[in-house]
């Protein structure tokens, strides 16, 4: 929100976002590496891509999404998100994160998200992200 307090992600009405076009990021390139394993990340045994590298890869494609629409001095903060990991990924392949906006409530934005392989959809689910007034947000963290 702007310093008047009226405006969210370059909008004037917050409530007018629910008739905008939705938007979408995809990040792509992303090759799986030892790091991105589940034995890496301590969610398991296997050299597979990790749960958790999936979730934070779709976490990303919805931050980079909404990025150019905040104002200086904003971000966003993920609050909630509900996935499916429905196939395995082995390490060198490639993986991919999707993320399209689907609804605004002020402050609130809904993502479907979905991630691939060069096989095919490995995961699915929705996210929920807030826009945060950066300042404030890090300086409530230290009271």
């Amino acid at each position: 929100m702007s310093k008047n307090g009226q405006r969210y992600l370059g909008i004037d009405n917050p409530t007018a976002m629910n008739q905008q076009p939705t938007t979408n990021n995809q990040l792509t390139n992303n090759q799986v590496t030892e790091k991105d394993t589940a034995l890496a990340h301590g969610s398991g045994t296997l050299k597979v891509f990790a749960t958790p590298a999936m979730v934070a890869l779709m976490e990303k494609a919805a931050w980079k999404s909404m990025e150019s629409r905040l104002e200086e001095g904003q971000t966003t903060v993920g609050t909630e998100i509900s996935i499916k990991h429905i196939k395995a990924t082995p390490m060198g392949d490639t993986v991919e994160a999707k993320a399209e906006l689907v609804s605004a409530e002020g402050r609130k934005l809904s993502f479907k998200v979905e991630a691939f392989d060069s096989k095919g959809k490995i995961g699915f689910g929705t996210h929920t992200r807030y826009v945060v007034d950066e300042k404030p947000f890090l300086e409530s963290l230290e009271q």
